[in-house]
């Protein structure tokens, strides 16, 4: 299992690797520099489309990612009664959203792009629907195919937008929004026609034609997702609050320049959800296998980890020089001071998603929740504290305290869950290894003479060594 988790996750990285940091860095960032102050209220909204995904995805996701490994003759029978359900709470999510945004008075013109966004977030999760039902039936390799296809489809469409608006005028945000629907649109289509093709199944859902026959189906599926649901809520509400409240309490100024930073976090962070999306069918596949678990998790574990490191240091000691490079015109210390804190979020998330991917498999999403709850009252009280003195910086500094609070409660709770008992050696090799990565920068940094980007790959490249110093991964067999 070990070799296949890596063959997978190299294909994985390199297909999302190829595709999605051009879109974020490639047309995003020029959408940002052409918007300015615009960017913020979009970013903003954003988050604001997070707040309900509680309904928007309703926990079906990794309740059918669970169910359909370990049970894949069940896709026929759950598929069309739980796609009826998720079009109906889709219905709903984008009504309250847009009732909150009204109470929280955004202008019709907000309200429009906020329409917009919602709309998208529907596509996007259809698409992680779809997509949850083919890697349950254990095609890993045709949903990393499909985890960057939407975005290679926006590359074109978001292209063309910019190339044939002229550079000097103000480029409408709604316009940005609008040429992504298309693109979820085929991706979705294209989904589901794969997913037809290796099962056969009915769209009709079983309750359509006979209500009292098919309600027991609908509330066991209603029942078995429900934990899930409050999964993605509570995850979504403790790592989106801070654009919405930096938003409402400093404007959309000090909102755009979270958002410039929050870009790079969210290109990076982009590997640890490759992992957990990998991660998860395989993880409850081996429910069956509880010896393979572990072999597993400290793999996946390491790689993520040296990973986290080596790119968090690479890009904070780095990033002067990155700020320059992506907002020649708008650099500043603000700017670059925010980024530095805020991408140190990437190490305790891409903790979080090792751990909690292993929690979700083994239905411990109850227990999960407990820590989500307090990970959101921390949030939002840092962040009422830190935003009126520090602004950006502040939502920053509280983003790192709280996901870092978040990825040791996932770590207790797989501990206690598995009665695992870490040795003193390997707890201190954690330590010892960011102590390597910045021992290693430092010398990249203040003893080479090379430009600046390439000493930003040789930091990022440092955790190879420490991995093989650490013996965390073997070359021999």
């Amino acid at each position: 299992m070990n070799r296949e988790f890596i063959v997978n996750i190299l294909f994985l990285v390199f297909i999302n690797l190829l595709i999605k940091p051009f879109f974020i860095f490639g047309i995003d960032l020029a959408v940002q520099n052409r918007t300015g102050q615009e960017y913020g209220l979009y970013f903003a909204l954003m988050n604001l489309t997070y707040i309900f995904q509680i309904l928007n995805d309703f926990g079906i996701q990794g309740f059918n990612n669970r169910h359909i490994s370990q049970h894949p003759q069940l896709l026929p029978k759950y598929f069309p009664n739980l796609l009826a359900l998720k079009i109906a709470l889709s219905v709903a999510y984008i009504f309250i959203s847009l009732g909150l945004a009204w109470t929280m008075q955004y202008d019709e013109r907000a309200l429009f792009l906020l329409l917009i966004l919602l709309v998208n977030q529907v596509l996007i999760q259809m698409i992680l629907f779809l997509r949850s039902n083919i890697s349950g039936l254990g095609h890993y390799r045709v949903d990393s195919v499909l985890s960057s296809l939407d975005k290679l489809l926006m590359l074109v469409t978001c292209g063309l937008l910019l190339w044939m608006h002229p550079p000097g005028r103000t480029l409408a945000i709604e316009s940005f929004a609008l040429a992504q629907t298309v693109p979820l649109l085929l991706t979705a289509l294209i989904a589901f026609i794969i997913l037809r093709s290796k099962v056969k199944f009915r769209t009709r859902p079983s309750w359509a034609s006979n209500w009292r026959a098919g309600y027991p189906m609908l509330l066991v599926l209603f029942r078995g997702s429900l934990p899930y649901a409050l999964v993605v809520f509570l995850m979504f509400a403790y790592t989106r609050l801070d654009g919405v409240l930096l938003e409402r309490f400093s404007g959309k100024a000090h909102a755009e320049v979270f958002a410039g930073a929050y870009r790079v976090l969210d290109a990076c962070n982009m590997l640890g959800y490759l992992f957990a999306s990998l991660l998860l069918p395989m993880f409850a596949r081996m429910q069956r296998q509880p010896e393979q678990v572990k072999p597993l998790l400290q793999l996946s574990f390491r790689l993520i980890w040296a990973g986290s490191v080596a790119l968090a240091a690479a890009i904070c000691l780095s990033r002067q020089e990155l700020v320059q490079l992506m907002m020649p015109t708008h650099a500043s210390p603000y700017r670059w001071d925010t980024l530095g804190v805020l991408i140190w979020v990437f190490v305790p998330v891409s903790t979080t998603y090792i751990f909690s991917t292993l929690l979700t498999a083994h239905g411990k999403v109850r227990q999960m929740n407990r820590f989500f709850i307090v990970g959101i009252c921390l949030n939002a009280g840092l962040n009422f504290f830190l935003i009126p003195r520090w602004q950006a910086f502040g939502s920053a500094i509280a983003a790192v305290v709280t996901q870092s609070f978040i990825a040791l409660s996932m770590i207790w709770l797989v501990l206690k869950t598995f009665h695992w008992r870490p040795s003193f050696r390997k707890m201190l090799e954690i330590p010892g290894f960011v102590a390597f990565i910045l021992l290693a920068d430092f010398l990249i940094l203040r003893e080479t003479t090379f430009v600046w980007y390439i000493k930003m790959a040789l930091c990022a490249a440092a955790c190879l060594p420490g991995l093989l110093l650490f013996r965390w991964v073997k070359l021999s067999k």
